[in-house]
């Protein structure tokens, strides 16, 4: 069920940030006034891979709407970025 007082999901996207490695990944929560909370993730070791990921309150979605799974599972979606964002054949 969705937090009626963190309806962008905020909350949960700093949680998925802190899950995210961050030797690997730069993540940084964005919050702009009149616009919905995201979560900006960066692979630091090749900076063209970068997306971001919005929040309902209870399924995490990257920025194209595809859902990436319920924020119940945090440990999930994190896989789901690092299989995404991860540099092949290299440094992750």
């Amino acid at each position: 069920m969705a937090d009626v007082h963190d309806p962008g999901g905020a909350a949960a996207l700093a949680k998925l940030a802190a899950q995210l490695d961050s030797q690997i990944y730069a993540a940084r929560l964005v919050a702009v006034r009149g616009l919905r909370p995201h979560l900006h993730i960066t692979n630091r070791h090749a900076t063209m891979l970068r997306e971001n990921i919005y929040s309902d309150g209870e399924h995490f979605y990257w920025g194209w709407a595809q859902r990436i799974g319920p924020i119940a599972d945090l440990a999930a979606a994190a896989a789901a970025v690092d299989r995404v964002l991860h540099v092949l054949g290299g440094k992750r």
